[in-house]
């Protein structure tokens, strides 16, 4: 799992130079490595009060028109809503409770029941009101924690009581998320360190990579804390930045102990240390800079999710390359020969199945390549029936409040209730938009709307009584302030002032759904004569989340090939094993895709994973994905290639350095793939369908990349291609030479 580049001694390398500098000054390490760890430690535990929701929205065109309807017409766009289920067809009494609510500091206002009861299918009766906060970040979080508290304890007998919202989402993802955190640990770490113990026969080697993973784990969440402080984060940063802090971080160190405790055999503790750096200390390095390659892609896109993974990503990932490269070599430098201290018991040597194996698949290579393709291709065909939305309250376990609420008032008024379409309408000269002109406009637009057969209803101004003809609307509209019917006076109060006035769209489908979707497209289209019409609600905002994705995917993606391409050309010396490199990366990726719209949209295994299918993937999940699995499989790739490399620059034999490659790595990558494993399939079993999808995503794909890919299509297609592997232009041999 490591790498010499011919013609490069040892001795001269930088890694080796790094490695004895860390062995030298190994208490300078140690204990600057302590310092870090302590500040980690002090500021890891505030990073909660920090982060900014799950921000998994594109915050522009449609939100510019909730910051139109705050300015213009007061309208709270991030109201939350209190849901009043009554048992039976008879309200209870809520105002007390309302009132009490309405008296808490944080609470700007509760507004008026917001429409007639609705019925669920059960014969209970619902209303609603919304609830405006004063406050934001953690303050919001804190009132929603008050708010929920007084629900639970003071709603009358006969009545339930749910808080919905976005924000309610948002604080209810934050304290699922850190139950599921300790539960994902208390499950994976037990077993990564059995694995490790099986895996090195030494309890002291085994518990190295434990300890360095969660060191790297704490450091980072003190950075990220840091720049939260500035910057927007989303909840799940602190669980990405777990899963990868504790795979990687075992996973590097999993690879310098074992080249270690290698080199221990025939060379004193320095020399073991300084090789340990140059060969597997320079693997560790590339593989490191491949996945950060991957994850600083995510900072392409105006997303506070995305952004957020890729900056705790690839800081945790930097600060485990750090921790290997220095604060690993110092640890061995003090345990020398005490890396080997509490043996259980001595591992078996690589002479078994690695040195069958690799044999057995050269020797049967056109089948072996043909096998996994079809394989690969079969696991990868269900992604091209994928449908894509964006994560709303489902994304929540059925048991939370606020999903509960909002499938309540989706029972009781329809689906669309939850998610309108908000129009914000002014006009383009700034005259009122209540003059005759504009009003006949706006009424002949709001009766296409209502006929429209994607529209369940529209609350605006043009449509409030029925009996009420367009001459009759012109007439009441000519002195708004001066109108003789109550309801309608309130009414234009609310929903008007000046030059704007909003018209809110019930669609007849969710937030998710391609017809709500296409109906967003066709307002946005709509032109009225002398009007500007600007579209927002959570549809609108899926739909550009979904549009900006779809425009800036392809340029990461682009980014992440060529910088990784020019990386393992300077490592390899080849323009031949990058291109295949990210080509078997790809498949990979492709049959984890495809095993994921399997299981989340499709629905199967839901029982045994805990979740409700919602007919989609989020559109996040596979940018997050391809981001963190390419650099991760990079790694397995490097690891095997790095070895292989070795043996051919000393012997020049193709196939002879194929099979050595795999005896030296393939028992490593195996055990490194199966920590992995473990730590990410333990986030499998969360509550949260994204983190659950995330976890389990990287899991099936680690195993299909070091199991059939690494183990089968690497060697058997790069015997295939015979001395075509190592080609590069003459130009290149020439740089790579001198």
């Amino acid at each position: 799992m490591d790498q010499r580049t011919k013609g490069r001694s040892p001795e001269k390398s930088i890694f080796a130079a790094i490695g004895r500098w860390s062995y030298r000054y190994r208490g300078l390490v140690l204990a600057l490595w302590v310092g870090l760890l302590v500040l980690g430690g002090v500021f890891a535990p505030r990073l909660d009060s920090v982060l900014h929701g799950t921000g998994t929205t594109y915050e522009a065109g449609a939100a510019a028109t909730d910051r139109i309807l705050e300015d213009r017409l007061g309208i709270d766009p991030n109201a939350l809503t209190l849901v009043f289920e009554y048992d039976g067809s008879r309200p209870a009494n809520v105002q007390p409770l309302t009132n009490e609510i309405g008296a808490l500091p944080a609470v700007e206002s509760v507004g008026p029941v917001a429409a007639a009861p609705g019925t669920t299918t059960d014969g209970n009766l619902v209303d609603y009101r919304s609830l405006s906060l004063d406050g934001e970040g953690s303050s919001t979080n804190a009132a929603i924690a008050d708010v929920l508290t007084l629900l639970d304890a003071e709603t009358p007998a006969g009545v339930t009581s749910y808080l919905a919202g976005k924000s309610v989402v948002d604080y209810e993802a934050q304290v699922i998320s850190k139950k599921d955190l300790v539960r994902a640990e208390a499950l994976s770490l037990p077993l990564t360190l059995v694995a490790l113990v099986f895996i090195f026969g030494s309890v002291v080697a085994a518990l190295l990579p434990v300890a360095m993973a969660i060191a790297t784990v704490t450091v980072t969440m003190g950075l990220i804390y840091a720049i939260a402080q500035f910057s927007d984060v989303s909840i799940f940063a602190v669980t990405l930045t777990t899963m990868l802090g504790l795979g990687v971080g075992i996973d590097f160190t999993l690879v310098m102990v074992s080249r270690f405790r290698e080199e221990l055999a025939h060379r004193t503790v320095p020399e073991a240390v300084a090789e340990t750096m140059a060969t597997a200390g320079e693997a560790v390095f590339y593989s490191g800079l491949t996945t950060c390659i991957g994850l600083l892609s995510l900072l392409l896109f105006p997303v506070v999710l995305l952004r957020s993974l890729g900056i705790a990503g690839s800081l945790v990932i930097l600060i485990s390359v750090l921790a290997a490269l220095t604060l690993v070599p110092a640890l061995l430098g003090v345990l020398g020969l005490q890396i080997n201290r509490w043996r259980l018991f001595t591992p078996r040597e690589n002479s078994g199945f690695w040195s069958w194996f690799p044999r057995w698949v050269i020797r049967y290579r056109l089948l072996a390549v043909a096998a996994v393709v079809a394989i690969v291709v079969t696991l990868t065909s269900p992604f091209w029936s994928a449908q894509w939305g964006v994560g709303d309250v489902r994304v929540l376990p059925a048991t939370a409040q606020a999903r509960q609420g909002v499938e309540v008032l989706e029972d009781a008024f329809g689906v669309g209730r939850t998610t309108p379409i908000l129009l914000a309408v002014t006009t383009e000269t700034g005259s009122s938009v209540l003059v005759p002109d504009a009003v006949e406009v706006l009424y002949n637009w709001v009766a296409s709307l209502e006929g429209d057969d994607r529209v369940a209803s529209v609350q605006s101004l043009f449509n409030l009584d029925p009996s009420l003809d367009l001459a009759a609307y012109q007439q009441l509209y000519r002195a708004p302030d001066r109108i003789p019917l109550p309801p309608v006076a309130a009414s234009v109060a609310q929903l008007s002032n000046g030059d704007t006035t909003l018209i809110s769209v019930t669609s007849a489908t969710d937030s998710n759904d391609p017809q709500s979707r296409e109906l967003v497209r066709e307002l946005r289209r709509q032109r009225l004569p002398g009007l500007s019409v600007s579209v927002g609600g959570e549809t609108a905002k899926s739909l550009d989340t979904i549009d900006v994705i779809g425009q800036l995917a392809p340029w990461a993606i682009a980014a992440i090939f060529l910088v990784t391409f020019i990386s393992l050309t300077l490592l390899f010396g080849s323009v031949v094993m990058p291109l295949k490199a990210i080509f078997l990366n790809i498949m990979s990726i492709g049959a984890s895709f495809g095993a994921l719209v399997f299981i989340f949209q499709q629905g199967h295994f839901q029982n045994l994973l805990g979740f409700t299918p919602v007919g989609y993937l989020d559109i996040l999940l596979p940018i997050v994905l391809f981001c963190v699995l390419f650099g991760l499989s990079m790694d397995y790739e490097v690891f095997l290639l790095a070895r292989i490399k070795e043996a051919y620059d000393s012997t020049g034999n193709n196939t002879d350095s194929i099979i050595e490659g795999l005896e030296c790595t393939g028992s490593i990558i195996t055990s490194s793939a199966l920590l992995t494993i473990i730590v990410t399939a333990s986030f499998a079993f969360t509550s949260i369908i994204f983190v659950k999808a995330l976890g389990l995503g990287i899991a099936i794909a680690v195993f299909i990349d070091s199991t059939l890919i690494r183990a089968v299509l690497v060697p058997a297609s790069m015997r295939l291609m015979g001395h075509w592997n190592w080609w590069s232009p003459t130009w290149k041999k020439r740089s790579f030479s001198s």
